[in-house]
């Protein structure tokens, strides 16, 4: 019997063998899984520039409100001229500070004696206190941004509200003292003003705060007192040592607001170099990174 060549329709008709469904799937599902991994890569990269972009806001933010306020500790607008000829002067610390420590009483003023409250911990955060005068004059000649209304126009505090003035038992006179208290509690930097009953937030996600003080060999105003030798810790209170600080360096250490981190990622990208200058590695699925910024006390040095 001859058998039959099939016709040209009937090979037009002819489907897909199972072998080439079976090929076509695979190709389909590597490049779908390819696809797949392509988007969580790029998505967890997303997440960590976010991440990566938060903190370095939140640090510039901590960062500049405390040197705003560090940078102008012991100013004093002169009010008179003494015997001598020499200015009149307010007279009050510049700065003080606590290691490793919160203050005791935030209603304090600089001038107390002891006000340190150990926090505790061997990653404990320091505090830093500053104060000076604040000037109302003509046009921008004053050291600060001004609050109020029409002709009675007075100094901000730290958190942007007015206080009252001072008075100074020693001139008689009252005077604005703008004394500034930097803390960190509860995973975010605060600031206690004399405009306020107590602390607020001004940056979100600090987790430490160190500072440390630049020493010179003299106390301000004596001959060597305008360069500095060593940076330290806060001395203690009451010491003679902060007659010699002459610039301050801080430290911020700031946390991611959520968690980016995989298992995986946390030995590359979970690495950071805490205040101390020891390397540091997360654990807990947060990026962390540190800042630092020096400010000189150019009011001492003059």
């Amino acid at each position: 019997m001859t058998r039959r060549a099939p016709s040209r329709a009937r090979l037009a008709q002819a489907g897909f063998t199972l072998i080439e469904m079976m090929v076509a799937m695979a190709i389909g599902l590597a490049v779908i899984g390819a696809l797949i991994g392509a988007y969580v890569v790029s998505f967890q990269g997303g997440r960590h520039s976010d991440a990566m972009v938060q903190i370095t806001e939140d640090a510039a933010l901590a960062l500049n409100v405390m040197r705003q306020q560090v940078a102008q500790a012991g100013f004093s607008q002169p009010h008179g001229v003494a015997e001598g000829g020499g200015l009149v002067l307010h007279s009050f610390p510049a700065v003080s500070g606590c290691e490793a420590a919160g203050f005791t009483d935030l209603q304090a003023a600089i001038t107390a004696s002891d006000n340190c409250q150990p926090s505790g911990g061997a990653d404990a955060s320091d505090s830093i206190e500053v104060a000076y005068e604040g000037s109302v004059l003509a046009g921008s000649a004053s050291n600060g941004i001004l609050g109020g209304s029409g002709a009675t126009k007075q100094p901000l505090d730290c958190l942007g509200n007015t206080f009252d003035k001072t008075h100074d038992a020693a001139t008689g006179d009252d005077y604005w003292l703008d004394d500034s208290k930097f803390y960190v509690a509860s995973g975010s930097l605060w600031c206690k003003g004399p405009g306020n009953a107590a602390g607020a937030i001004v940056a979100q996600n600090v987790e430490t705060l160190q500072v440390t003080y630049g020493m010179a060999s003299a106390p301000v105003g004596a001959p060597g007192s305008g360069q500095v030798i060593y940076y330290d810790v806060a001395p203690h209170a009451g010491s003679p040592l902060w007659a010699n600080v002459v610039s301050v360096n801080l430290c911020v250490q700031v946390r991611s607001a959520a968690k980016v981190l995989s298992r995986a990622q946390s030995p590359t990208l979970g690495a950071w170099v805490d205040c101390a200058n020891a390397p540091q590695t997360s654990t807990d699925g947060y990026l962390r990174r540190t800042f630092s910024t020096t400010i000189v006390l150019q009011n001492r040095l003059l």
